[in-house]
């Protein structure tokens, strides 16, 4: 009977050890979720600022962007007015003289 007792005593003594060990564990983990989470806060506040800070610049090259495109559309519109200009010159010219070879 005494054996029974000592071997369910070590079991007891065996599972309260595991218990703190395991509380132990609980905690240290406890302790590196806060930091983790408080490193993951200092990071989301330091992407807001980049965002705060390049948003403006990105908003005004969005604007110059669009601002160079409009420039574009209208240079080409005064190439093609250019080319069919030219084109109407050409004919005139040439128009002329195969007219006046004939």
């Amino acid at each position: 009977m005494n054996q029974r007792l000592d071997r369910i005593e070590a079991f007891l003594e065996r599972m309260a050890e595991q218990r703190e060990i395991d509380r132990q564990e609980i905690l240290a983990q406890r302790q590196v979720s806060q930091r983790e989470m408080a490193e993951l806060c200092s990071t989301v506040t330091s992407l807001v600022q980049v965002v705060a800070i390049h948003q403006p610049n990105f908003e005004r090259f969005i604007d110059q962007m669009n601002q160079i495109r409009t420039e574009n559309q209208q240079i080409w519109q005064e190439i093609r007015g250019l080319r069919t200009e030219s084109q109407r010159i050409l004919e005139h010219l040439f128009g002329r003289q195969g007219n006046g070879q004939e």
